[in-house]
């Protein structure tokens, strides 16, 4: 059932006070970016976009941009979407409010509603490939799919914790889900069967991020720690503590650095070795999500619609302007 086909050049300014609360943001697929293609006299989707961002939230906003400055908004579904992915530059998943799930297959340009089984409030969502995926939300609300969302299966429950951060290894077969009370769900076989069990110390789990092949998996967590693990997600270790709550961590596609983000406008860099270091920002803004694009750029998003990207390793930040108040929740780029 399609969602929306029309692309309205509606600002994300403009529609701030209608949408009070944007609550994920995703950057492109790839990382180039073009200019956004006008829509055609017939509202026929236009040939797909080399690159994008995008935005979801609150009433299934969905606000998108092509150039990281200009950005127009509009609405695909009722209910609030909380979390968005994408795999390559054409397939693209949103996932919200009462078991909400999204699908599109043109880049963003027209969405259709999947069926995940679920009345839940879903609060993350990832795939691994264009087929392989796992969403996951409250009150230990965990799904799997084969086929790109055409069927969602849903795993009898291992936890009452809410679920709040997901990561696939594709090339491994590893999935995983984190949440309240330090608790880890982890399948070592694409989703076929899983275990739960909780890493010692920690608090509640806000995000997870893993490389393609599951050798450095890191963590965070509200009590401030951050937790890495070198055996695909089976033990975690404690790396280091930061004195406000971290709420989303981001890992570059190479291992070659991460960032952890959190209250206060906190940041912290880590190293190929383990080494976290704070860094300055020039915000105090409470930050929640987390990213590294392709090249290396960094990007953290937060509170009234703060979002700085550093494109020297995190030595300077830079704010964007979105031209919204709205929260932003959660970074994705895959």
């Amino acid at each position: 059932m399609p969602l929306s086909t029309a692309r309205p050049a509606v600002s994300s300014r403009a529609r701030a006070g209608a949408f009070a609360s944007l609550v994920a943001v995703a950057t492109a697929c790839s990382s180039a970016s073009t200019p956004a293609p006008a829509p055609s006299g017939d509202g026929a989707a236009p040939p797909p976009p080399s690159g994008w961002m995008a935005a979801v939230g609150a009433l299934g906003t969905f606000a998108q941009t092509f150039d990281g400055s200009t950005w127009t908004t509009r609405s695909i579904a009722m209910q609030d979407l909380y979390t968005v992915t994408c795999v390559g530059n054409l397939d693209g998943w949103a996932a919200g409010a009462a078991g909400t799930v999204a699908h599109t297959i043109d880049g963003g340009w027209a969405w259709a509603l999947q069926n995940a089984h679920t009345g839940a409030d879903l609060r993350a969502i990832r795939f691994g490939t264009a087929t392989l995926g796992v969403v996951a939300g409250d009150t230990g609300t965990l799904a799997i799919t084969q086929d790109g969302g055409t069927t969602w299966t849903t795993v009898a429950p291992l936890t009452a914790s809410a679920l709040r951060g997901v990561a696939i290894a594709a090339t491994a077969g590893v999935m995983l889900a984190v949440g309240d009370a330090g608790v880890v769900l982890r399948s070592g076989d694409a989703g076929a069967t899983w275990t739960v069990a909780t890493i010692p110390g920690a608090g509640d789990l806000q995000g997870i991020d893993t490389d393609a092949d599951a050798h450095l998996v890191l963590a965070v967590d509200a009590s401030g720690a951050a937790w890495s693990s070198s055996d695909a997600g089976q033990h975690f270790a404690r790396e280091t503590t930061s004195s406000a709550a971290l709420l989303a961590v981001a890992l570059a596609g190479d291992d070659s650095a991460a960032i952890a983000v959190g209250v206060g406008g906190t940041i912290l860099e880590r190293t190929p070795s383990g080494t976290w270091a704070a860094v300055t920002t020039g915000t105090s803004a409470t930050l929640r999500a987390a990213v590294i694009a392709d090249d290396g750029r960094q990007y953290a998003g937060g509170d009234s619609g703060t979002l700085v990207f550093s494109a020297n390793a995190g030595a300077t930040w830079t704010g964007v302007p979105l031209g919204t108040e709205a929260t932003l929740y959660a970074l994705d780029d895959l």
